[in-house]
């Protein structure tokens, strides 16, 4: 698999696997109580996003997340095995954590509490492995962002975080609304590009993705050059209101 990316100028879907105890499931607003289990077989559902078109997947390990376990060696099966890029993220706190998942196939790494708690590991990330291969995601409530898996506020403002992030390297970020996230009311695509414009970073859409109108906005602030890189996108495929083959062909 090319270790590359050929985000910078590309927009692309990023069809969602959130894995809890080696399964496949969706949470209400991060709540670990309020799960789906859409699954237990990730491989399956992996190749039907490959089959559909997709060329990038979205791999979220929730038990690294909680700090409760891990699904690594089940999401470097996947990496090497797709023929499609991978990026994840959860539980990647060191270099250690990050040197495990890019040098075993995935193509960017997604770091998220340690971001907050440790720029100086970004830093380090971005000069080891290259902007293209490490993302930062800010997962917040309005402009609040959280960290563990959701569970506490960092007490920073969103804006000047991503800012600070950006000036130690960062190229890319996936911003998710967390009061949005797996709760199907579309995303909260005006303060996603609010965020990139403060930050002049990339910033890839998460949470509250719901249909074909969702994909078409935000691919269409993409092409008209508002900073949005892509979009995730994962309930809505597991219920069945988006037609992924559909979205990835009108996302382009």
């Amino acid at each position: 698999m090319a270790e590359g990316t050929d985000a910078g100028g590309r927009f692309d879907l990023y069809p969602a696997i959130d894995l809890r105890r080696g399964r496949c499931v969706r949470l209400e607003k991060g709540r670990a109580d309020r799960e789906t289990v859409y699954g237990g077989d990730p491989h399956g559902v992996a190749a039907g996003f490959v089959d559909a078109g997709a060329r990038w997947i979205h791999v979220v390990d929730l038990d690294a997340a909680f700090g409760d376990g891990s699904n690594r060696a089940l999401i470097r099966d996947l990496a090497s095995s797709l023929g499609v890029r991978v990026q994840t993220g959860g539980g990647l706190r060191s270099e250690a954590d990050l040197a495990e998942v890019l040098e075993s196939g995935v193509a960017r790494a997604v770091i998220g509490t340690a971001a907050i708690e440790n720029p100086e590991l970004v830093r380090r990330a971005v000069e080891r492995w290259g902007a293209e291969r490490i993302a930062v995601g800010l997962d917040a409530r309005g402009r609040r962002p959280a960290a563990r898996g959701w569970l506490e506020e960092s007490g920073t403002d969103l804006f000047d975080l991503a800012r600070s992030l950006v000036d130690v390297g960062v190229r890319t970020i996936i911003h998710t609304d967390i009061e949005r996230d797996g709760m199907m009311m579309g995303p909260n695509l005006p303060l996603s590009v609010e965020l990139a414009a403060h930050s002049g970073a990339e910033v890839i859409v998460s949470g509250g993705m719901r249909g074909m109108e969702d994909v078409h906005a935000v691919a269409t602030a993409s092409r008209e050059g508002r900073g949005i890189a892509g979009a995730i996108i994962g309930k809505a495929i597991y219920e069945g209101a988006l037609d992924l083959p559909a979205a990835l062909q009108a996302a382009g």
